[in-house]
This record gives structure tokens, sequence and C-alpha cells, in this order.
């Protein structure tokens, strides 16, 4: 085991011997009682004598109640877990309150725990980390912490590369040692979401207790296919989109010209200020994904895809023959490259190898290969890499604007 392995462990157990301290601070009895009294009244066809004690009805609909308790003024929200016709469990979302979920409980039938996630929060009222607790939710399992310390390392010099996404796990090691820094102890990059220095990969827009991770996975086909990427980690800032203003200009700053933007939306409000900042800045070639819709761009907008700018690359994804990709977006005018992105091989947040489709992961190929000829070529310009990208297409697709490119780890014409 490397010293780098040991450290994290140490960070993870420390922390969880902090968590653990506390954990009688954390009680969860009054969840236990309710979970028990109802979960066992709806399987016995009498799920209303919650209100027999001390509940009512806040609203209430075929699948899901929200019930307030009067002494404590904190909402449940139970929703039923149906297999066919039948109820085959219960979801409890407990909260602190009316309006901040707490803790979130699954029991099958049996009324038995099978899941559970607890929101560990600061004194700031921000979220920590989530645990996965014991199934007599008494004990915290492990946790999932949402800004974990950064750990040291010499700063990467390579082919900067701004990865613009849900950030990055910059405690994986293949991570931590291309990341572009200030020094050993501070990142080159920003989280605009949580505006601070660690862009962790988490975005918990869709769901509190299950966060979305996209970042990690974006990144390790980068630094596979291009490892002299020295990696600019963005955190983007989805609850204040005009922040793409400060981020865009950050990028500037950093004198970086390749920009991985793996996302996108049918909200074009959404992105406006990206577009004017975009096109403030039009030294920077900025690669963003068509989507995954299987919708003509030209005619339904999907943003920043659909823009008119001449410095965004637009990629969409096929499989090996060049075939546009199974629920791939495309479009004539909008859509510049079919690149293959399907199946390919990553590495998610956890650490773990897997595999991934879609437009997102068809983006990274491209930009590794502008990294490495970038690499090769450091005072190429924007047009430069923008050329040499179109003259390896092959023009043989009705439904993007230059081509498909069959082989991206291809070098040809790079030197």
């Amino acid at each position: 085991m490397n010293k780098y392995n040991k450290y994290l462990i140490i960070i993870f157990y420390l922390s969880l011997t902090i968590f653990n301290s506390n954990a009688s601070e954390i009680n969860l009895e009054f969840e236990r009682n309710a979970i028990e009294e109802h979960c066992a009244a709806v399987f016995e066809n009498f799920e209303n004598k919650l209100l027999e004690n001390n509940w009512e009805i806040l609203t209430s609909n075929n699948h899901t109640t929200d019930y307030l308790h009067l002494e404590n003024n904190n909402k449940v929200t139970v929703r039923k877990i149906l297999r066919g016709d039948n109820i085959n469990g219960i979801r409890y979302i407990f909260h602190d309150g009316i309006q901040n979920p707490k803790l979130m409980v699954n029991v099958d039938k049996k009324c038995i725990v099978k899941l559970s996630r607890l929101l560990i929060k600061n004194e700031k009222g921000t979220i920590d980390s989530i645990a996965n607790l014991s199934k007599d939710l008494k004990l915290v399992i492990d946790q999932e912490f949402f800004n974990p310390p950064l750990p040291e390392a010499k700063p990467f010099i390579g082919t900067k590369v701004a990865i613009v996404d849900t950030g990055v796990n910059y405690t994986l090691k293949f991570i931590n040692s291309n990341l572009s820094r200030e020094n050993s102890k501070t990142l080159s990059g920003y989280d605009f979401e949580d505006d601070d220095l660690l862009p962790f990969d988490i975005d918990i827009s869709r769901s509190l207790f299950f966060p979305f991770h996209h970042g990690t996975a974006v990144t390790s086909i980068i630094l596979r296919e291009a490892p002299l990427s020295e990696i600019v980690a963005y955190r983007f800032p989805r609850s204040d989109m005009c922040k793409f203003k400060l981020l865009i200009n950050h990028i500037a700053n950093n004198k970086i010209k390749i920009v991985n933007l793996s996302m996108g939306s049918k909200h074009e409000k959404d992105w406006v200020c990206f577009k004017n900042a975009a096109y403030q800045h039009k030294n920077i070639l900025f690669f963003v994904s068509a989507g995954n819709d299987g919708i003509n761009i030209d005619e339904k907008g999907v943003y920043p895809a659909s823009f008119d700018l001449e410095n965004i690359i637009v990629i969409t994804s096929s499989d090996i023959f060049g075939n546009l990709a199974r629920d791939s977006n495309f479009g004539k005018n909008s859509v510049d490259f079919l690149i293959p992105g399907e199946q390919i091989p990553v590495i998610d947040h956890r650490g773990v190898r897997t595999k991934a489709s879609g437009s997102s992961y068809a983006v990274p190929r491209v930009v590794a290969m502008a990294v490495r000829y970038l690499s090769n070529n450091p005072n190429a310009s924007v047009g430069d890499i923008k050329n040499i990208l179109i003259s390896r297409a092959v023009n043989n697709n009705q439904f993007v604007k230059y081509g498909w490119i069959p082989d991206p780890l291809d070098d040809y014409l790079f030197d």
C-alpha cells in the first residue's frame, strides 16, 4: 500500500471516528418509532393510524402522503414503493421542520430497513456528508463527503484543459496527480457552485440523498487518451448560471485554450450569460455535447450546443461504424462531429472502472485529440485546433456538419 492510499484511509477513519463520537447527539428515536408504527399499519390496511397520534395529513394522492407531526412541527413524506399494483415497500423522508429533508429510509414489505441515508450538516447548515446507517438506524456504516480535504501533490505541468462539470474526485490518485495547482495545497480551478477552492464531483440538484456524479468519469477519458493533460477543474454554477461570466474570465486568466463542457439543457435563458462571455473570449475553444434526446437540434434547440458561436465545437456520439448512436442528438448545422462514444471505458467518482455511453463521453475524446495536438504545437491558435480536427473528419454522414472521426486516438497530422 502506498503512502497516498494510507493517507486517504487515515482521513476516512479519523472523520468517521469524529462523527461517531458525536453520534449520541443525533437522536433518531422519533423516526424509528414513526416508521415502526406507520409501516405496520400500511400492511395491515389501516395506514391512517398515525392520525391517532398527533399527526395530520398535509397532502395526499394514491402513492404519496405528507404528514405533519403536531408537537414537533416536522414533516414526513411517505411514498409507497409499488411492484405492479402491490405495495412492495415504503420510502420515508423525514424533515427538519417543513422544508429541509434530513433522513431517507426505504423499508420492505416486512418493514425491515433496506436503505437509509442521513444528511450530516455543519454549523452553517450546509451538508458535509451523507451517512449510510445500520438497519436499526443507530450506527453509521460509512459516509460520502461533499468537500473532502485535498491531498497535497506537486503541481503537474502539462497542456492545460479546463473541465467544466460537476467537479472531479480529486482524492483519486490518477486525478490528483494531473491537477493544475497554484501550489501543492491549492488548485488552479474553482468551485463556482459552493464558491470555494474544492471543486469536488457532486451535484445534488436531482436528489439530496442520491447525488449525481459526472465530471470524474469525463476527466478519466481525457487523462487516458491525453496523459499530458493538466486538468483545471471547475464545478459549474447550477444555482446561478450567470456566474459563467466569472468562470470564463477565470479560464481566460489561466490562459486555457481548451474547455470540456459535457453538459447542456433545453432552457436557452439559462445559458445566455455563458453565450455572452464565450463570445467575448474567442481565443477559448469550448467543446460541448449535443445531448441525448434523439432530436434534431437544428429544429429543437439544446444549449449551449445550438448557439451560433465560432469558438464552440459540438459533438455527438456514434457507434464504431460511424452510425449515429441511439438517442444521440444531431443537426447538420448545429453539430460538428460524430465521435465513437458508446461503451467507453471510464473511471467513476468511486474509482471504479466501468463503461459509459453518450455524447457527454464523446466530447472528452475530441478534447483529448485537441490536447495532444496542442502539446505538439503549443503556439497553435483556436482556429488551428479547429481546422486540424475538421481535416480528420470523414464527411460521410447527413447528421453532422463535418463528419465522423473514426479513431480519436490516431495522431495523424498532429506533428
